[in-house]
């Protein structure tokens, strides 16, 4: 990434961002505004997304800006941590700057996956596979769906208090059928260890907090791909205010796949 990315030119591009660019009222200014972020903030972030859509740019720099934007966003944003709702009584300010990330220089062989996990799971023979998946009802992309949107830039029709687009990339491991969905993960796996991060909602108050796979369904589904361990830690639970979570704990599984 240093060595192909351009970052004489990506950081001319952030002064011009923050001190050039002519700001127009878009398509982000006209749905976010002092919801997320104020007004300004909204009209300032569309208009260097649509200034960034219009510059005849290759992947990686193109890349590099958009991640620039989310996390320059994200230091601002009026939320809880994700984009389910925003906090309906903030005075918001005009705060947003937009700063390049910082590159990072290794030596490795490092490769990033956007697919589903049971589908690549096929493809790789790995040492070690570390599974934090969906503990409950609540979709992901439903929580980030404002980057998304920002990312894609299809500038969709929008529903509801927290202006979602059209339902996608919905996860099974959210619905009824997540233990077999797990199940069959964990059967493709060709690794030597497993570590997997799963919680004891169980007993939610919320029903969209309760876990979608049981304790016992757990300790079966790898107990049957090598030797397992299960370690436990109390946990400070994410908490909006409408849930209650009693002896909150996180559970790592431990496999050592047999051979």
């Amino acid at each position: 990434m240093g060595q192909d990315a351009d970052f004489k030119a990506l950081e001319e591009l952030k002064e011009y961002f923050n001190q050039a660019l002519k700001l127009e009222e878009n398509y982000f200014s006209q749905h976010f505004s002092n919801k997320f972020f104020s007004y300004k903030d909204c009209v300032k972030i569309g208009s260097i997304r649509e200034h960034i859509e219009s510059l005849n740019l290759d992947k990686l720099n193109k890349d590099i800006l958009l991640t620039s934007l989310i996390y320059s966003m994200d230091k601002i944003a009026n939320t809880v941590g994700h984009y389910e709702a925003y906090r309906k009584k903030e005075i918001l300010q005009d705060r947003f700057i937009f700063e390049l990330i910082s590159p990072i220089k290794h030596d490795k062989n490092i490769m990033i996956e956007r697919k589903n996990a049971n589908e690549l799971a096929k493809t790789l023979k790995i040492d070690l596979v570390f599974i934090d998946p969906p503990y409950n009802s609540r979709q992901y992309s439903r929580f980030y769906h404002l980057y998304e949107n920002l990312v894609q830039w299809k500038k969709p029709k929008l529903y509801g208090t927290a202006l979602k687009p059209s339902c996608e990339n919905m996860s099974e491991y959210c619905r009824s059928n997540a233990k077999k969905e797990l199940s069959d993960l964990i059967e493709k796996l060709d690794c030597k260890r497993i570590a997997l991060t799963y919680n004891n909602t169980y007993n939610s108050k919320s029903s969209s907090s309760q876990n979608k796979i049981g304790f016992k369904d757990l300790v079966e589904i790898l107990s049957q791909k090598g030797k397992l361990s299960v370690k436990e830690k109390a946990h400070s639970f994410f908490n909006s205010g409408k849930t209650d979570f009693k002896e909150h704990k996180e559970f790592l599984f431990i496999v050592e796949v047999k051979p």
